[in-house]
């Protein structure tokens, strides 16, 4: 908690900063930018590239999901609009111009290129297990993205976009090519350690794991247009996570609210947003007992104190995700007793890091007589509150079976994909014309 504490504080001030001080485009790198730092090391820039990440996914990257999914219910002001889908580019501007490009991918191309120069290659990989993290979230949500033109500065204001297939193939590679240089000594005096590292304190093996639950889950989102996907990705599993592991942050929660998790300081500050919708009655009809975790036992409608406290972690990526993401693949392959073992493992998994019972998993077991993608996806639904990845599965599986509220713009459909940001509209000529929020990318085929 230390480490924590000493790099937090001045990080998420920074982070603060560069989300209200807008320039002309955000592609400007550090290029006189005071709220980046001068002659940055890897050592520097390591911390604040996970902490903003964490900051990010547990953000906007987690409050549009998570509204799309009815985890939550929008109740005021933009989120009340975002609930029923009429979102603009406006509004998710900051999440793109001042969190995943303008605050983070900038600083992780950074980190690489400072890295890879000073021969530090270990800080360099951890580097490109950070991009591929962020950049596949960020494809994921709005398909082509600029990618090998961006980060360059007033070189190129207005980089392309690199369509979402090559992205994909991208991510492969820098996640490859960061498994390797951490398997052999690089030679370098200075090594990630637990003053810089937020996530594995300078564990190496934690972060090839980490490379490699991240490969197993950009295959499974390609599965439907890669036949050799479903195989790919179990044998990437096979040296991921293993019981009670995970990539994830955890806030101070101090007294200054720029120590704080982001789903504490938003309902503390914002409010408008209040927890109920097909998960909350979902849950409550099981009685499911992470219900009193999720959300608060005496005002149901309130985040519960696991995930909206001030000192509550947001997850990249679990082990028990990734035992959801094997019996998926398992169940796909025709093999119904792996899919089986592997979601009893999942679910037991998840109640065991979020409530520290598995008493409750009898009741939801599974057989390989009985076993069904959406028992699969559904389990997922609720292990992943607040994960990002819950939209990606839904538009992958169509589970769960999910109602559009009344009076959406969609003509009841959901929201596939996000607009395009209003400063892209604005800045970059490239920028793909805005259609439907029912845009689909390019791994999600009917």
């Amino acid at each position: 908690m230390l480490r924590i504490t000493k790099y937090i504080l001045p990080l998420l001030i920074l982070l603060v900063i560069s989300q209200g001080c807008r320039k002309d485009y955000f592609y400007n790198g550090i290029n006189d930018d005071p709220s980046q730092l001068k002659n940055p090391t890897a050592s520097s820039l390591l911390p604040g590239v996970i902490l903003q990440s964490a900051y990010t996914w547990g953000g906007d990257a987690s409050r549009f999901p998570a509204i799309f999914m009815q985890q939550v219910t929008g109740a005021a002001n933009q989120s009340a609009s975002a609930d029923l889908y009429n979102i603009t580019p406006d509004d998710v501007d900051n999440m793109w111009y001042a969190g995943f490009y303008g605050a983070i991918m900038t600083n992780i191309d950074t980190l690489i290129a400072v890295a890879t120069a000073a021969g530090q290659l270990h800080y360099a990989a951890v580097g490109k297990i950070m991009m591929a993290n962020d950049l596949g979230q960020v494809t994921d949500f709005w398909g082509d993205v600029p990618f090998t033109e961006a980060f360059q500065g007033l070189k190129n204001t207005q980089p392309k976009y690199d369509g979402q297939q090559a992205i994909y193939t991208r991510l492969q590679t820098l996640l490859d090519e960061a498994i390797t240089d951490l398997g052999k000594d690089d030679g370098a005096e200075f090594q990630p350690n637990s003053n810089d590292d937020l996530l594995f304190d300078g564990d190496l093996d934690m972060w090839i794991k980490f490379a490699y639950a991240l490969k197993a889950k950009f295959y499974l989102h390609t599965v439907k247009v890669d036949a050799t996907a479903r195989t790919k990705a179990l044998a990437a599993l096979a040296n991921g996570f293993d019981d009670g592991e995970g990539a994830f942050v955890k806030f101070v929660g101090s007294s200054a609210t720029t120590t704080q998790a982001p789903w504490y300081q938003f309902n503390t500050q914002r409010a408008d947003i209040i927890f109920t919708g097909y998960l909350n009655d979902l849950m409550d009809a099981a009685g499911d007992p992470r219900y009193d975790a999720y959300f608060d036992p005496a005002d149901p409608s309130a985040l519960g104190a696991l995930y909206g406290s001030a000192n509550s972690p947001v997850y990249f990526l679990s082990y028990d995700e990734q035992k959801f993401m094997e019996a998926e693949l398992e169940f796909r392959a025709g093999n119904t007793t792996g899919a089986a073992a592997a979601y009893n493992e999942a679910v037991r998994a998840n109640l065991q890091r979020t409530i520290n019972d598995a008493s409750y998993l009898p009741s939801v077991a599974k057989t390989p007589a009985n076993i069904t993608l959406k028992d699969i996806i559904e389990q997922k639904y609720i292990a992943l509150f607040l994960s990002p990845e819950v939209w990606t599965d839904w538009r992958r599986t169509g589970f769960p079976q999910l109602t559009a509220p009344d009076g959406n713009v969609l003509g009841g459909a959901l929201p596939r994909s996000l607009f395009y940001p209003s400063s892209e509209i604005r800045y970059n000529t490239n920028t793909p014309a805005n259609t439907r929020l029912t845009r689909r990318v390019w791994w999600d085929v009917q």
